[in-house]
């Protein structure tokens, strides 16, 4: 088994993360690294996904979920040669989260996860900063949410 994990903290709400992870139709616009995903991002539906370093292949995944909380896609290779998850996990801190990605692969062929398929620590990273800049961003955008900024100067004496 080989896994990869990475997480960050964002300065937005779960609920925005939320519906930035399980937004579909969007993948494609922002730098999600995913090129097209047919179907819905809903609790035992499957998808197609195609992924910019993927190339022309498609990865179909079953999706299982807990609302605002926990997703998982899994998929692989027939006879279990091999199995990929990847999770994503969100704790809310009231207006920050913490989002958690990891993917495990298991199986004969599990090696070749972060070698010749996409999939890697360096992949994950650029994910989640993706998922984080465009969280914040929305957040900062429509609610109302504070991004830090350079100090403000005191107010003038009155020479009293």
């Amino acid at each position: 088994m080989k896994s990869f994990e990475v997480e960050t903290l964002i300065l937005a709400g779960a609920g925005t993360v939320w519906g930035i992870i399980t937004d579909a139709g969007n993948y494609a616009v922002w730098a999600s690294g995913i090129t097209e995903i047919k179907g819905e991002l809903s609790h035992g539906e499957r998808v197609k996904v195609r992924m910019r370093a993927g190339g022309k292949r498609t990865f179909h995944l079953r999706i299982s979920l807990v609302p605002g909380k926990c997703m998982s896609l899994s998929g692989g290779l027939p006879a279990g040669l091999l199995k990929v998850v990847r999770t994503f996990t969100l704790t809310d801190y009231t207006g920050m989260t913490l989002l958690r990605v990891s993917d495990t692969a298991s199986g004969p062929l599990s090696g070749l996860v972060g070698k010749t398929m996409p999939g890697n620590h360096v992949a994950l990273t650029e994910f989640l900063d993706a998922v984080k800049f465009r969280a914040e961003l929305l957040s900062f955008h429509f609610e109302g949410g504070v991004l830090p900024g350079p100090p403000k100067a005191a107010p003038p004496s009155d020479g009293t």
